[in-house]
């Protein structure tokens, strides 16, 4: 018995590793990393030698590194069941820690990765600013003024990577002060593990990176992003998105039938088929391949159980606009000629915009669901429920929801005009303005009558399709609104029509309307939350007000700025997104006291000096919307 028990001890001893390899090194006494060298052999990630050195000045291996970084990431490393790299074999000491970055997109895709070879300053730096999901925020930080004096032959993605693990809190880079960065010399074992025990503070305390962009005299944009995922993610392969469940759910079913997992998920309205549950991208991207290669346009999708139930990661960004400075906030739509949906780079491109948010929902056809006014002209008719904001002819910015006054009046008879430029109904009688299209696209089963100058030119009945003249109007009946044309309107009558937007609080500023654009629920109203439970408020459902989405909203600070604020979503490793409540708490928390909710989802996407500075949840990128606020130079003055 003693003997089995003494056998025991002896093995379990034998596991251990050796005391010196966890205790402080000797040689790390006073040394600027003695700390964060301390957490991480506390933690069991880096040892000393046999002799109790560490050697901190000492290059640090490829290899070495990323077993460092990847350990400290927290993510569970991955069996290397076959090699990686050429010159990386599956028994090699730290190919499990090779393959799990190589599979995270830590690493790029190459023939050979070298792990015995020095590990570079700068692609250290860039390669552990991937680890905890901030490359994005790298890209936007590419002219950030840094305190080195050999940073500009650098890449952007790499300059934008020091400034990252800089000016995060706290920092990942934290290193004595020198003249020049070296982005190419050898990092030493000090410099790496400091580095790596950065990605262990910001996955165990959290991180906080927050920067300002100017833009423009009057335009700052300002970027927040907090915490680092800190779970395993899944990877899904999108194969189709749908209108009607049924579609797709003939197609889960046969690619059930292949012994493919398959699950259906409702975003934005669209039911999207999704294959497989992978631990990693690179998992993901072999199903991908194969299922692009059989004529399926193909994305790779990650996504968590719940996204409410985790407190980050977190990222907004906030474009504050001083109106003061002569800048113009104004609505944008359609490309010019006509009302058809364009993605907001377009917009802002097309009206010489410094920056573009997106607008408000809009139905499958790119109607707006909400008003829309353009230089005082109404081009879609408000939804009464829902709030609009409005921009007065002296350039106030207001809030409130609103209801048409939209009548038609013409020899002694008047009648409520249903809608503008959308789509008729029944019954319906709809107004069409030059801006909608060419023509009308509404089918044979109406009536309708062309106006030019206020006088009805020509009326067509059981025709459909009609052009729209570029002076005038058609107005589109169907049922009853299309026998009141025919009893009402001949050509040569005089018409006139009414277009009044009435706010729900009676502000008279609304009388002076020269734009405005749709949207809602109202977040903030006077400085406090417009709800304390947004479900069903103005007739959102619980599905969009208390799911975390990427979201858009407008609104005004104490001391008069615009805010435009955009949260990303639907993206683990960057952004989960914000409930309409965490959205109005956001706002408030940045000063606003005035705020709109505005579309989200796929749709959100803040473009800021000629780039899109958010990153958009949909698949195939930024999406076309109905419209967009769009922020102007300001006007010369002529001399």
């Amino acid at each position: 018995m003693r003997a089995a028990l003494l056998s025991t001890l002896l093995l379990l001893l034998a596991a251990l590793p050796p005391a010196a390899h966890t205790q402080p090194a000797g040689d790390l006494a006073g040394h600027w990393a003695e700390d964060r060298v301390a957490l991480l052999v506390q933690r069991g990630i880096v040892a000393s030698s046999a002799d109790q050195q560490f050697r901190p000045d000492h290059p640090v291996t490829r290899a070495e590194f990323v077993r460092w970084l990847v350990a400290a990431s927290g993510i569970p490393v991955r069996p290397a069941l076959s090699a990686p790299f050429i010159d990386v074999p599956p028994y090699y000491p730290a190919a499990a820690h090779i393959e799990t970055a190589l599979s995270q997109g830590w690493l790029p895709r190459l023939p050979l990765f070298q792990p015995e070879s020095p590990q570079l300053r700068g692609d250290a730096v860039a390669t552990a600013v991937r680890a905890v999901g901030y490359t994005p925020e790298a890209g936007l930080l590419a002219a950030h003024p840094l305190p080195f004096d050999d940073i500009s032959a650098l890449a952007e993605q790499q300059r934008g990577s020091i400034a990252v693990a800089l000016l995060t809190e706290p920092a990942l880079l934290s290193e004595p002060p020198r003249p020049s960065f070296g982005a190419g010399n050898p990092m030493t074992r000090a410099e790496a593990a400091s580095l790596a025990a950065g990605v262990l503070l910001a996955g165990e305390n959290g991180v906080l990176l927050q920067a300002s962009v100017p833009i423009a005299p009057g335009a700052e944009l300002r970027v927040e992003k907090r915490g680092v995922l800190r779970v395993a993610a899944l990877w899904r392969v999108q194969i189709a998105a749908f209108v009607g469940e049924e579609n797709a759910r003939r197609l889960a079913d046969q690619i059930r039938e292949r012994g493919i997992p398959a699950v259906i998920e409702l975003e934005d309205g669209l039911y999207k088929v999704r294959v497989g549950s992978f631990a990693s991208p690179g998992e993901a991207e072999r199903m991908r391949a194969q299922l692009a290669a059989e004529g399926f346009m193909t994305w790779l999708v990650q996504s968590l159980p719940a996204f409410e139930a985790l407190p980050g990661p977190s990222r907004t960004s906030a474009l504050l606009v001083d109106l003061a400075s002569g800048l113009r906030l104004l609505p944008a739509a359609g490309d010019g000629v006509r009302m058809r949906r364009q993605r907001p780079t377009d917009l802002a491109r097309r009206t010489g915009a410094l920056a573009a948010v997106n607008g408000d929902f809009f139905s499958a056809g790119g109607d707006p669901l909400g008003c829309l006014v353009i230089e005082g002209e109404v081009l879609s008719e408000p939804d009464p429920q829902r709030t609009c904001a409005g921009i007065t002819a002296d350039g106030a910015l207001v809030f409130d929801r609103v209801q048409g006054d939209l009548t038609v009046s013409a020899a002694g008879a008047t009648r409520p005009i249903s809608g503008i430029n959308r789509e008729r109904r029944a019954d319906d009688l709809i107004m069409y303005r030059p801006m909608f299209d060419e023509s009308t696209r509404t089918n044979a089963f109406g009536v309708e009558a062309v106006v030019v100058a206020g006088v009805v030119t020509a009326v067509a009945d059981l025709r459909g399709n009609t052009s729209i003249p570029r002076d005038g109007l058609v107005l589109s009946g169907h049922g009853r609104a299309r026998q009141w044309i025919l009893q009402t309107l001949r050509p040569g009558t005089l018409l006139s029509v009414q277009t009044r937007l009435l706010p729900a609080a009676g502000d008279v500023r609304w009388h002076q309307i020269r734009h405005a654009v749709g949207g809602g629920p109202r977040l903030l109203s006077g400085g406090q939350f417009a709800a304390m439970q947004f479900t069903g408020f103005e007739g959102f459902a619980g599905t969009l007000t208390d799911r975390r989405h990427p979201r858009s909203a407008i609104g005004m600070l104490a001391d008069g700025r615009v805010i435009v604020l955009v949260t990303d979503g639907r993206r683990p490793w960057h952004g989960l997104g914000m409930t309409l409540l965490e959205l109005a708490a956001e706002l408030r928390r940045l000063g606003a006291v005035e705020a709109m909710n505005l579309d989200g989802g796929g749709s959100s996407v803040l473009v800021a000096g000629g780039r899109i500075v958010s990153v958009p949840s949909e698949e195939s990128g930024e999406r076309p919307v109905a419209d967009a606020w769009v922020v102007l130079p300001a006007l010369q003055s002529s001399r």
